[in-house]
């Protein structure tokens, strides 16, 4: 927990209540929370919150490389922790689309700063979606 807390620190952002209990929540729960989700749990043990603050304390964690945003076929934003074994390491996630399995993809050929069809790449956000080998081998059966 203090590992993240410092990341938050590094990003100069607040520690507050409410991002302690958001980060304990899903160290806790594991896998893949909707906003919704969060609110609440969170209901429960701290009491009152808001949507509008539960999004924009994700995205803030999003922001410091706690948790990283994955975007379902509906279009419905869902968040989960980033286990990158380096705060800075270059990676992407693949995400099962039947259990919600995350995996960690760090073979990337994209680089930011070089050419693309005459644009210069100043970031990117790339999520994998496929089906993990525990759910493949159940939709073969």
């Amino acid at each position: 927990m203090e590992e993240l807390l410092d990341k938050l620190r590094a990003a100069g952002c607040k520690v507050t209540l409410r991002r302690k209990a958001i980060i304990d929540l899903f160290l806790k729960k594991g896998g893949v929370l909707s906003p919704q989700d969060v609110r609440r749990i969170l209901r429960e043990s701290i009491g009152q919150c808001g949507l509008p603050g539960i999004y924009r304390n994700l995205e803030t964690m999003v922001a410091c490389g706690i948790l990283f945003r994955i975007v379902t076929f509906g279009g419905e934003r869902r968040y989960a922790l980033c286990n990158a074994d380096k705060p800075d390491m270059h990676h992407h996630h693949i995400v099962c689309v039947s259990c919600g399995k995350i995996g960690d993809v760090s073979d990337c050929m994209y680089r930011d700063g070089m050419k693309i069809d005459g644009f210069t790449l100043l970031s990117h956000v790339v999520q994998l979606n496929g089906l993990c080998e525990k759910c493949e081998q159940e939709q073969n059966r």
